[in-house]
This record gives structure tokens, C-alpha cells and sequence, in this order.
């Protein structure tokens, strides 16, 4: 088995597979994105998605206010995109995570790359190694969604 998804797997997952509503709007919006080879900015992958989380509110619903992000705002939307990368990494072999970027930097969290070392997919955090890595993982994002 592919150790890079075996990790993925491993990962008990608070929320991100908790509510199928959420997960596939999330998912719709990165595979638009990607058909449209554009990437999104967190804040745009969150706005209006009500999220509907057994541990928060008692399921009831919860919307990211997208202009004053909580710890437990990041933590949801980067556990939802952890989990699709998961499933991007199982059927394609790319992080589809990568398409969302900061409206400050235009990349992804420095999170996202530190993940990405964990799971052994990007071998240190240097800039020209990290800008590398998205890169092609973006590309790869834009090839699978416009090849469907």
C-alpha cells in the first residue's frame, strides 16, 4: 500500500467526516476550481458553507465567519482539506488541498507544508523545495480536473 495514504488513512479525523454535506460542497468548489485551473482563497472555500458538527453546537449549524477566523475555524476548514487531499491522493496521487491559498501570501498555509513534510511527500521546508512541491501539485490538481 502506499505509505503516503496509509498515513492519510491513520488519521482520525474530528470533523471532517462528520458532516457528508459539507465535505462534498467543499469538494464541488475545489473541483471547479480545478476545472477552471484557479485557485481559492480560504476564505472563499468557507463562505457560506454551514457546517453541521456533532461536537460543536450539538450538530447544529455553524458557519466560518470568514473575516475573523477562529483556531477552531482553521482547525475545521484545514481538517475538511486534509481529508479531500485524501481522497485526491487515493485517486489521483495529488493534494488538492494545494488550490487554496492565503489572501496575504497566495499559497497555502505554512500548516499545509508541514503536513505535507510529515507525510514524507516534501522533503524539507526550504522555499525553492516548498514552492516546487505546490507547484506541482497545482498543476496536477488543474490536469486532473480538466481531463473530466
Amino acid at each position: 500500500m502506499d505509505p503516503v495514504l496509509a498515513q492519510m488513512e491513520a488519521v482520525n479525523w474530528t470533523y471532517a467526516d462528520k458532516d457528508p454535506a459539507a465535505l462534498a460542497e467543499l469538494r464541488r468548489r475545489l473541483e471547479d476550481a480545478g476545472r477552471r485551473t484557479k485557485l481559492l482563497r480560504y476564505s472563499e472555500i468557507a463562505q457560506g458553507v454551514v457546517f453541521h458538527l456533532p461536537q460543536i453546537r450539538g450538530g447544529g449549524p455553524y458557519e466560518i465567519a470568514i473575516w475573523d477566523w477562529s483556531g477552531l475555524d482553521r482547525r475545521i476548514i484545514g481538517e475538511f482539506l486534509g481529508y479531500l487531499s485524501m481522497e485526491s491522493w487515493r485517486e489521483a496521487q495529488f493534494m488538492v488541498s494545494a488550490l487554496v491559498v492565503s489572501g496575504v501570501e497566495y499559497q497555502p498555509s505554512d500548516l499545509f507544508f508541514e503536513w505535507m513534510k510529515q507525510l514524507g511527500v516534501l522533503p524539507n521546508l526550504k522555499e525553492d523545495t516548498v514552492l516546487a512541491f505546490w507547484s506541482d501539485q497545482v498543476k496536477k490538481a488543474f490536469a486532473h480536473y480538466r481531463s473530466r
